[in-house]
């Protein structure tokens, strides 16, 4: 996730993930994350449809994308 937003002097989408405060101000879509709602959250629903990470980047496991949904469930906190 970093590499497209956050390490480049432009994050792809307006959206820097590296830290919750900046993940919480979210991007062009606005909020992406939801604490407590993950199925509200677009980061969760973009990965668990498969839509991030893009073409050409490894895809998240079934245990990641679970991960993704329980650390929203648990509001998202750092």
């Amino acid at each position: 996730c970093f590499k497209c937003h956050g390490e480049s002097e432009k994050a792809e989408g307006a959206l820097d993930v590296r830290l919750v405060r900046l993940l919480g101000a979210g991007g062009d879509s606005e909020t992406v994350v939801v604490p407590g709602k993950r199925a509200e959250s677009l980061l969760y629903v973009r990965v668990r449809d498969g839509e991030m990470p893009p073409e050409g980047a490894p895809e998240c496991t079934p245990a990641q994308v679970e991960l993704i949904g329980r650390w929203i469930d648990d509001g998202a906190k750092t």
